[in-house]
Order: C-alpha cells, then structure tokens, then sequence
C-alpha cells in the first residue's frame, strides 16, 4: 500500500491501512487522520470550546495512537481504540488543568427537541443541566450513546469497561436523569 497505491478511506479498512503502517508504510496513516480528525476535533471543541486548544488535544492524539500502533489490537474496531485514546486525553486535560471534567458536555438540544415550543425549550435546558451535574461515569457512557450514537459494545470499549457495566452505567444515568426531571418539574408546577 505505498503512496502510490493509496485508496480512498472507504475502498481500504481500518485494519490494512494499520497492518502496512507497521509495515513500514508510514505514508498510509494520512488515511486513518483524515478519516477520523473531524470526529476526533469534535469530541475536544465541544468540551474544551477552544478551537487552538481542541487542535491540539487532537493531534496529541493521533500522534499517541501512531505511537502506540503496535498495541492496536486488530480484532477491535480502530474508531473505538482511537476514541478511548482521545477520551483518555481529554481526562488528562482536565486533571492538569484543574477542571471538572465536562466530557464532551453538550448533546445538540436542537436535535433532540425539533418542537419549538418553550415547554420543550425548557426541558432541553433542564436535562441538559441534569447531564451537566451526573457524576462523569455516567455522563461520559450516555454522551457516547445517545450524541455520538456508539452501540453499547463500543461505548464499553471506548471507556476500558465492559459490556455490562456500560449498560448499568447507561441505565444508572438515564435513571438519574429521569428522577430529576421529574423532580423538577414538579417543583415546577407546584410554584
């Protein structure tokens, strides 16, 4: 798969395009960067709201998962094996910088809520609030399943856990979060 033989993303899996890397064709890991900078800038921007910053976190990275590339195992997803390294340095981030960490911290209310109506508006904000304060273990699972739409099985391996765990840490925040809402819109109402 030299340069000159380079395809398009789609026509090559993830996996060949690792394989001749470690092959020597170091050339071929501009496939798997472009393929995935977008996804990978996203989850940083929509956490950290600094583009310069987010560029960053992104190139670190990939440049960790070239480095590491040896200890891709093949019968795993790579998008899933690259997620787990950017969430990873995502934690990192916010530990040296002293922050909670808000792990991606927005779902788009606007696609969640297409009625306009300012009681929808309203329960948007109030969940989104609710996701803001869940403890991170279940904050992290839910945004990988329900923004970024990651089946379960790749939510687990995404955050180094298994499949069981993932589930009860969905469960768990979906719970939470259906608990406060309705607690708040009691209060809501009783007002």
């Amino acid at each position: 798969m030299r340069s000159s033989n380079h395809q398009s993303n789609d026509a090559v899996s993830d996996n060949e395009v690792v394989v001749s890397v470690l092959k020597g064709d170091t050339e071929a890991y501009a496939l798997l960067i472009t393929k995935y900078q977008s996804k990978i800038y996203s989850i940083f921007v929509r956490s950290i709201r600094s583009q310069a910053v987010a560029a960053e976190l992104a190139q670190d990275v990939f440049l960790k998962a070239y480095e590491n590339l040896g200890q891709y195992v093949h019968d795993k997803k790579f998008s899933t094996w690259l997620n787990a390294i950017a969430i990873n340095t995502l934690r990192d981030y916010w530990r040296r910088e002293g922050k909670k960490n808000f792990f991606t911290d927005e779902l788009d209310i606007e696609q969640v809520f297409y009625d306009s109506s300012v009681e929808a508006c309203v329960l948007g904000r109030s969940i989104m609030q609710i996701v803001h304060e869940l403890p991170d273990l279940y904050r992290e699972a839910l945004l990988l399943r329900y923004r970024d739409d990651l089946p379960v099985k790749e939510v687990a391996d995404s955050l180094g856990i298994g499949v069981s765990a993932a589930k009860m840490r969905l469960k768990r925040g979906i719970q939470i979060i259906s608990n406060a809402v309705g607690v708040r819109n009691e209060e809501r109402y009783k007002n």
